[in-house]
């Protein structure tokens, strides 16, 4: 008896030594499931809470913006500088984009920047940066009713458009003016930021 306990211990022991251990998914995978689980998001929504998806309408713009990773205390990524005027100007107008988040599944910011190098051809850039704002915004049926007006006036402004807050804000330094355009999801902005209101224009 005490031969066919030891014996049935054995087996057991030796089938926990051969048991494999459970397989990682893969990024298409992974991919996949994001899909799955923005299928019925919309509008905002789906703009912060698929990171890949929304990192890959902004690289049609060339912004060239590498994986969505662990930075800091939460998830970030940087594009590359795009040229937006006269691209043979001594020190051309450039723009950027960076996304931040708590985690890999969500975003919490999507701040767009210009750097104004170039007077002769700021107007151009800005412009441009304009076209392109509002270029992403109605992929996702979203209209900014003239709220991305401040920045052909390089003015600050803050307001919403629909529930998300959007903040324009001018900095100047000894060698540029930096505008920026921040969009930040609603449920990660503190109240005090909030507005009352559907929707108010900067």
């Amino acid at each position: 008896m005490r031969a066919a306990l030891l014996l049935l211990c054995a087996t057991a022991a030796l089938a926990g030594c051969n048991q494999q251990p459970a397989e990682q998914p893969t990024l298409a995978q992974n991919e996949a499931a994001a899909r799955d689980a923005a299928a019925d998001l919309k509008g905002w929504d789906r703009m912060f809470g698929f990171p890949t998806e929304t990192i890959g309408r902004l690289n049609q713009y060339g912004y060239r913006i590498g994986g969505y990773a662990a930075a800091g205390d939460g998830f970030a990524a940087k594009g590359a500088d795009i040229t937006l005027s006269q691209s043979d100007a001594k020190t051309p107008n450039t723009g950027n984009v960076a996304v931040t988040g708590p985690d890999a599944e969500a975003i919490d910011s999507i701040a767009f920047t210009l750097s104004l190098t170039d007077d002769a051809n700021a107007e151009t850039a800005k412009k441009r940066l304009t076209d392109i704002v509002r270029a992403f915004l109605f992929q996702y049926g979203i209209k900014d009713e003239g709220a991305l007006d401040a920045i052909a006036k390089e003015a600050d402004a803050d307001g919403k458009i629909g529930d998300a807050p959007v903040a324009i804000a001018l900095a100047k330094g000894d060698a540029a003016r930096t505008l920026t355009v921040t969009f930040r999801r609603p449920s990660a902005t503190a109240p005090a930021e909030a507005m009352d209101g559907n929707s108010q224009q900067p």
